[in-house]
């Protein structure tokens, strides 16, 4: 047997494979591969999608603007917004005889409660923070809040606003209780977060008030004015930044300036009722009169 021979023998033979066959091979590991990418795709989270509440500081220059909008500007304003006419806080039942909501802090005395029951990702609610903020300015100091968008796929969608989860106010004349039910976060496109749950006192003020427990915003000014809703149409605040519509709460014949800063005279008319009507720069200034006479409040000799 010569060497070629054996040489020829020890290599297997080579058969010719149909290309059928090669075909099938490679659509079987295309299959296979799609496959992976959809468990790789259906098991990743994207960043865009947080799942968790962060807390974004509104810059103080912010808060400050807030605190500072000019008394004669409230004075110039009153009641008068005829573009965005504004809804009036109402007495409760029986409000001259009710009960005072107060609340202590720290073992001080007790103070008239101001609760807010919005959700973050609320459009009224979005809009009816900046009224409140103004008007608890007046009485006290905010030291921190947070900045907040109102859901992008609601009407009114990406209002400015703010948010009262882990926000801080201190004052000598009424206590801020806030409950924010839902975040505006919504990563399975199904359902809002969770983020804070409202204590029995706080949910007896929304059964008897509110139209439900899903429905935002809520204001209660101690158990005596109340205001189911936004007191104006969030749509003078479409496509505004915060720092744009806190910019223009300086000038009094402002569409915008009117509905916001005629709510918060009337949020500051509730407030003096039933807090003693302190303090009287505040109390017994035009713009806040005006309220009163809106409101039927007849401050006490």
């Amino acid at each position: 047997m010569s060497r070629t021979d054996l040489e020829t023998a020890s290599a297997p033979s080579l058969r010719h494979v149909p290309r059928r066959y090669i075909a099938l091979g490679l659509i079987i590991v295309a299959i296979v591969l799609l496959g992976t990418l959809v468990l790789v795709r259906d098991n990743f989270s994207p960043t865009s999608s947080p799942t968790t509440e962060s807390f974004n500081p509104a810059p103080s220059s912010l808060v400050s603007t807030l605190a500072s909008v000019p008394a004669t500007v409230y004075d110039a304003v009153g009641v008068s917004s005829p573009t965005a006419p504004v809804t009036p806080l109402r007495p409760t039942t029986g409000s001259g005889n009710a009960p005072l909501w107060t609340a202590t802090a720290n073992g001080r005395p007790a103070k008239p409660v101001v609760f807010f029951y919005g959700a973050e990702f609320a459009p009224y609610a979005a809009a009816q923070r900046w009224p409140l903020i103004l008007a608890l300015s007046r009485f006290g100091t905010f030291h921190q809040l947070g900045l907040m968008q109102s859901s992008p796929t609601t009407a009114f969608s990406n209002l400015s606003t703010f948010t009262f989860y882990d926000s801080s106010y201190t004052s000598k004349y009424v206590t801020l209780e806030s409950v924010e039910r839902y975040s505006s976060l919504n990563p399975t496109g199904a359902r809002y977060l969770s983020l804070q749950v409202p204590t029995t006192r706080q949910s007896a003020a929304v059964a008897d008030y509110g139209q439900s427990a899903n429905s935002f915003p809520l204001l209660d000014v101690a158990n005596h004015y109340v205001l189911q809703g936004a007191s104006f149409t969030p749509d003078v605040l479409v496509g505004l930044s915060q720092d744009q519509i806190a910019g223009d709460l300086s000038s009094p014949l402002s569409p915008l300036t009117q509905a916001v800063v005629s709510a918060a005279n009337e949020i500051s008319a509730s407030i003096c009722a039933v807090d003693g009507q302190n303090p009287t720069n505040v109390c017994l200034s035009r713009g806040v009169e005006a309220a009163d006479d809106a409101l039927n409040i007849v401050p006490a000799a």
